[in-house]
């Protein structure tokens, strides 16, 4: 009997990215999803968005209409983010691990039969889990089930900042680079409003929230896809370290002003200033990490 195969991490983000698109557009039932459209849309080709459209029709969202691809078999606004579920095991086993870690409650060597039994999770979301972990970098596997951390946190940040700084200021100087000028300004009310309230515990949180959305934006608008899956997998690499320290009050009004500043340059067209700006803020922000 073929074994099914797991959905991959780019199938399950199209699939989330695909349900947003249609809530926005309030798609009604029977709504026809067309592929090339979808591969236009969303920049990708046939093969990931065929994927996509199975899981959405394994979900019960979309169904198969002979001749005629996909069409929407359900209210939109009814559908669930996560059509099938496992995104969000997963992401639960994410968080879960980076606690245990921050912990010292997950020891530097291990195997996934324990990470099953410590977390009650599937096999098969353990071993996407570690796949995604092993791309950030964070572990490695050793012989027979075994995995192991590579590094400490604080060296896997400094070498995280390092790359940033290489990367982040050359993309505000792309040539394809794009300001959202719509997307600019919700950023910066919400940047203003997180410095002007009074800070609380679990405001930190928020704080990685705004700066994963700032950073990610950006890159989005870079126009550069290659620049834009190496900002996301430095944000899942934070994510997972975010556990393991604490934003200070004075550090997270340092990084909004920054934020700020590289805004202002890039609605005024000062690329270069954006980007010396983008340099100096990851300089700052890796020497408040230590």
């Amino acid at each position: 009997m073929a074994v099914k195969q797991a959905p991959s991490r780019l199938q399950g983000e199209l699939a989330r990215r695909i349900l947003r698109a249609l809530k926005a557009q309030n798609a009604p039932i029977g709504y026809r999803l067309v592929e090339l459209d979808l591969c236009a849309a969303f920049d990708v080709s046939r093969t990931p968005v065929r994927g996509a459209l199975q899981l959405l029709a394994a979900g019960g969202v979309i169904t198969a209409r002979e001749g005629r691809g996909y069409v929407l078999a359900k209210t939109i606004q009814d559908a669930p983010e996560d059509a099938n579920g496992e995104d969000e095991k997963d992401d639960r086993l994410f968080a879960g691990l980076a606690e245990a870690r921050a912990r010292g409650k997950l020891a530097d060597q291990f195997t996934q039969q324990e990470v099953v039994r410590a977390f009650d999770a599937r096999l098969s979301s353990v071993m996407r889990v570690l796949r995604l972990l092993a791309e950030l970098g964070l572990v490695e596997r050793r012989p027979g089930n075994g995995w192991a951390f590579i590094a400490d946190a604080a060296r896997v940040l400094n070498e995280s900042y390092a790359f940033r700084r290489a990367l982040e200021p050359q993309m505000l100087l792309q040539q394809g680079f794009r300001l959202d000028r719509t997307w600019a300004e919700k950023a910066r009310a919400s940047h203003e409003k997180l410095r002007k309230k009074p800070w609380r515990a679990g405001d930190g949180a928020d704080f990685h929230d705004i700066n994963a959305d700032f950073h990610e934006q950006l890159a989005r608008c870079s126009g550069n896809r290659a620049m834009l899956r190496a900002v996301q997998n430095q944000i899942q690499l934070r994510r997972f370290l975010s556990g393991q320290w604490d934003y200070p009050v004075d550090q997270v009004h340092s990084a909004i002003d920054d934020h700020l500043e590289i805004l202002a340059a890039l609605e005024a067209g000062y690329a270069d200033k954006a980007a010396a700006l983008m340099l100096h803020h990851l300089t700052t922000s890796a020497s408040q990490a230590h």
